[in-house]
């Protein structure tokens, strides 16, 4: 009951885009803390990227959220969020070429870079929203064929094929 009420009250703080009903569902299954995190890191991403296309790939217990300028999610990614038990993500596909003063990115991938947010308040960290702007401006970002008034929001969930049932196998 308690993380009903917390995800009602995250909602309503979210000031951008209500939270999409797909991404409070597997919300839920985080800590509290946790799912503030994620909608703080989710308000301010939006905020700096404004209308975007937002995937949401769920996968065990781990939540990963896609913001690109196209159709075309993975080419033209500017960033992601992962949402973990206990911290949230936020990734730069491209974070190698990213200007960094502030030191807050980490990764040691050949292109991959992240900031790592376990609290609230490292959403606000010096430096975040920047790394955000500057992966915006990429340049081999695409352009989207019509321009979007809002944030285009799609789950993607793999589908699981049911077998037959059959005897259980004994050897």
């Amino acid at each position: 009951m308690r993380r009903e009420g917390t995800i009602r009250k995250l909602n309503h703080r979210s000031h951008l885009t209500k939270i999409p009903p797909a991404l409070v569902d597997l919300l839920r299954r985080h800590e509290p803390d946790v799912q503030a995190v994620a909608v703080a890191m989710r308000d301010v991403v939006l905020d700096e990227i404004g209308s975007c296309y937002e995937t949401i790939f769920p996968f065990g217990q781990q939540i990963s959220v896609l913001y690109s300028t196209t159709e075309k999610r993975m080419k033209d990614n500017i960033c992601l969020m992962v949402v973990y038990r206990d911290h949230v993500n936020l990734m730069f596909p491209r974070g190698v070429d990213l200007k960094d003063p502030e030191g807050l990115l980490e990764g040691s991938g050949k292109a991959m870079r992240h900031v790592k947010m376990r609290l609230c308040a490292d959403v606000d960290r010096p430096g975040v929203r920047q790394l955000i702007r500057q992966a915006r401006k990429r340049r081999d970002l695409g352009k989207p064929a019509r321009s979007l008034k809002k944030v285009s929001t799609t789950l993607k969930v793999k589908r699981v094929e049911k077998t037959a049932t059959s005897w259980p196998r004994l050897f």
